[in-house]
């Protein structure tokens, strides 16, 4: 069976008993390799981030029909790289998006590969747009920095950061990074800036918990796909007016399990901005989901799976309990997080 191609639930089951049931071709494939540094995904690390930082301006939200996901400005002209799963649901092939800094375009799917998840989609502009570089070599290496950029949650711009630990036996790559809805089709980025894959899945604990393992069709498949299609994207390239963006849509892309069925429905988390705190945390298990870059839980060193216990020694027992200590705007509180199985206290300043 082909490996699901859909970020969030489109994912890889961890019991042994239950991948020999449904991706017979995974059997041999570890959760992580002897080796391989641990990190912990989402926390985000400035002096390896620059990079990401930079490449952000290149990266878009797209939305296709009620469904969004993100792509990859990849030529000036507006030229965008995605995955196949995030525009497959558009009308006629027109498609939406909204760049980093509010710009809102309407494009064209020129092609799709569902075999890889690629895509690609010409924006209708005239504008002179910031490109993100494929990478140039094909060669890879286990335990280096990576990071994504993408539209978790609708929204743009967002960067994880990760360690690469491995590549599967059909080129794709694997990392251990903590992807959400709406990275589906953005780039997974070496510590140069330069791309080396399009995330196009993640993989769920039995339980259907995001475990921070994501997958990406490799930047050589994606170049090849590129200059297979380049005459068709010049052509609808040079039809393209300027259309901007009505509205925008409030869902992800759908998501599916292996099995092609409808993915179970998760509450949301909340991005908490009370206090800036600068963190999404799941409103039902109070566990932190992404941590903003140079915000108060990065400093203080909170991380993506963080869960919250205690403020100032008060416990959590409800998300309201956090929202209504945040509404008081504190200039610093000691959160206790559970972390590994393990208790600790953190400071944070606001």
């Amino acid at each position: 069976m082909r490996l699901n191609r859909w970020l969030w639930a489109g994912i890889l089951l961890l019991s042994a008993h239950t991948l020999a049931s449904f991706i017979p071709s995974l059997q041999t494939l570890p959760l992580s390799l002897p080796g391989t540094p641990q990190v912990k995904p989402g926390h985000f690390e400035r002096t390896s981030a620059s990079a990401c930082q930079a490449a952000r301006s290149s990266v878009i939200t797209l939305y296709a029909g009620s469904e969004f996901g993100s792509g990859s400005i990849i030529k000036s002209n507006g030229l965008v790289l995605t995955n196949h799963h995030v525009i497959e649901a558009s009308s006629s092939g027109q498609v939406r998006a909204r760049g980093w800094n509010g710009s809102l375009y309407t494009g064209q799917v020129v092609v799709s590969d569902p075999v890889h998840d690629l895509a690609l989609v010409q924006l209708y502009t005239k504008e002179t747009l910031p490109v993100i570089h494929l990478a140039t070599s094909n060669t890879v290496q286990e335990g280096q920095k990576v990071c994504a950029i993408g539209s978790p949650f609708g929204r743009t711009g967002i960067i994880t950061l990760g360690t690469l630990t491995g590549t599967r036996e059909n080129g794709d790559l694997e990392s251990s990074i903590l992807l959400h809805p709406g990275n589906s089709g953005g780039p997974l980025l070496n510590t140069q800036g330069d791309m080396i894959g399009v995330n196009k899945a993640i993989w769920l604990s039995e339980s259907g918990e995001n475990v921070g393992i994501g997958f990406a069709t490799t930047a050589t498949i994606a170049q090849r796909f590129l200059e297979q299609n380049q005459a068709k994207a010049d052509a609808i390239a040079g039809r393209s007016l300027t259309s901007p963006l009505e509205e925008v849509p409030q869902q992800p892309a759908d998501l599916k399990t292996p099995s092609e069925l409808p993915a179970e429905v998760h509450q949301p988390p909340v991005l908490l901005d009370g206090a800036r705190l600068g963190a999404i945390v799941n409103s039902e298990s109070l566990v932190i989901q992404l941590v903003e870059p140079q915000s108060p839980a990065e400093n203080a060193g909170l991380s993506a799976g963080d869960r919250l216990l205690a403020v100032n020694g008060q416990q959590l027992n409800r998300f309201e309990d956090l929202q209504a200590f945040l509404k008081r705007r504190p200039t610093s509180a000691v959160f206790t997080i559970s972390r590994n199985q393990q208790q600790q206290d953190l400071r944070v300043g606001f």
